[in-house]
């Protein structure tokens, strides 16, 4: 096996790069759907606000099964064992698309009563409810489709990620403009386009994957014992993902009280602070991918190289999108809503909401080295904790409470963002350490990787 290119930043974007272009073309997916039903009635917009996050939490919680192949498969691939690949992917795939009915069945069911908890007045919980139960039949097509994306960035085949989310934009667009406009069907017509664009999605990355992907192993008498070590790094990735987007749902509750206005006005300037977050998770993802695959070649050494190339990385994908959003937002807003109260009430929050991102930067470098290693458990930890001691609180406190509006919110980000680094920094300090590795993780036939050096902590 050739010795891999030396960490550097040219490597990682090589990699974040697609994944950027990915993120971004599916965060257009949603924006789109803002921009037209914000075109249809300011109750329209409204009903979505409140029920696509509702639909995200399902779609997160499938994913971080889908991060859990990707971390796995990273190991193997580092290793240079395809049967460990094939035996990985096949266990994920089987388990994704079960996940996915049982996820996308529950939504279908708690529509209403979801909506009707988090604060949603009659008019929002009906179209609200018709929205969700329509792409409660996408969520197994999305899991799995999410599984062989992870799988393919776990081999460094990120392009294939860009290609399906161009389709799928393409395909959303398209059948939207058709059936919220000219069918009438509004909301529930946003819904059906993105159930077709998603299932067109995953048939195009199945196909790839049959080519692309080890398809055979030569040894399926392991799939227990993958199956096992997929759970163990991905029940804490689906918690943290589900419960942070569940509070995410919460905030557009507390959005919800202050005022429909304002709720549109929070899902405007969610969408803007989203583009800067995809960009950090771009370059977080691939920044796994790489130290991972070094921990699977038993090279800690270069695995840690990565954290530091990173945080050179996260900060440009910060400070870029940024400077962008504050140049051209306020333009922008007058073209996605036709309300000026509403634009008045985003713009006025868009500053505060780009500096909540500022802790992320470090916070998202040592979650990064935490996953490679497979300490998927104290990203978990430190999560729910920030969450429940700082951000749902402080939201509802400087949000409702205080009556500071949108602007409550983001300070309460903020807090969450910065209690969210401090913990993740001494849990990679004491768990994954400065110069070899301590991960847990298994690797090829259930055993760590040997380390490269004497230390024993990366």
């Amino acid at each position: 096996m050739t010795e891999p290119d030396r960490p550097s930043l040219r490597r990682a974007w090589g990699l974040t790069y697609p994944l950027l272009v990915a993120g971004l073309t599916q965060i257009v997916v949603n924006l789109v759907d803002t921009i037209m039903l914000a075109h249809v009635s300011t109750r329209a917009l409204g009903a979505f606000a409140l029920a696509a996050p509702v639909y995200l939490v399902a779609l997160i919680v499938v994913r971080g099964w889908a991060t859990a192949v990707q971390i796995q498969v990273a190991r193997h691939h580092g290793e240079g064992s395809q049967d460990d690949i094939a035996r990985t992917v096949r266990v994920g795939l089987i388990v994704a698309a079960v996940a996915g009915m049982v996820v996308g069945a529950l939504l279908h069911a708690a529509a209403v009563p979801v909506l009707s908890l988090l604060g949603g007045s009659g008019e929002l919980v009906g179209p609200g409810a018709a929205y969700l139960r329509v792409l409660a039949f996408a969520v197994p097509f999305a899991a799995i489709s999410f599984t062989v994306q992870g799988a393919c960035a776990g081999i460094g085949a990120t392009r294939i990620s860009m290609y399906t989310a161009l389709l799928v934009n393409l395909v959303n667009l398209s059948l939207g403009l058709v059936l919220i406009f000219r069918a009438g069907l509004g909301v529930a017509g946003a819904a059906l386009a993105t159930l077709t664009a998603t299932v067109a999605g995953t048939g195009f990355l199945l196909l790839y994957g049959r080519r692309r992907l080890p398809s055979r192993a030569t040894d399926m008498a392991s799939a227990r014992d993958s199956a096992r070590r997929l759970w163990r790094i991905g029940w804490p990735e689906m918690t943290t993902s589900g419960i942070g987007y569940f509070n995410e749902a919460l905030l557009a509750a507390f959005a919800a009280h202050m005022s429909t206005r304002e709720l549109a006005a929070y899902r405007i300037v969610d969408n803007l602070v989203l583009v800067t977050f995809t960009c950090l998770a771009s370059a977080a993802t691939a920044l796994t991918v790489l130290a991972g695959q070094e921990l699977g070649r038993g090279s800690a050494e270069r695995a840690h190289t990565w954290h530091r190339t990173g945080l050179v990385l996260l900060a440009l994908m910060l400070a870029v999108p940024s400077a962008l959003a504050l140049g051209l937002g306020q333009p922008l807003l007058s073209l996605v809503t036709d309300d000026p109260a509403v634009a008045r009430q985003a713009w006025a929050a868009t500053p505060l909401a780009l500096l909540s991102l500022v802790p992320f930067v470090p916070a998202m470098g040592y979650a990064a080295q935490l996953r490679a290693a497979g300490e998927t458990r104290a990203v978990l930890f430190a999560s729910v904790t920030s969450d429940y001691l700082l951000l749902v609180p402080l939201g509802w406190l400087l949000g409702v409470h205080a009556g500071l509006g949108l602007p409550g919110l983001y300070l309460a980000w903020t807090a969450f963002g910065i209690l969210y680094a401090a913990m993740l920094r001494r849990s990679r300090a004491r768990r994954v350490g400065g110069g070899g590795t301590r991960s847990r993780t298994p690797g090829r036939g259930g055993q760590s990787p040997t380390p490269s050096g004497s230390s024993q902590n990366l």
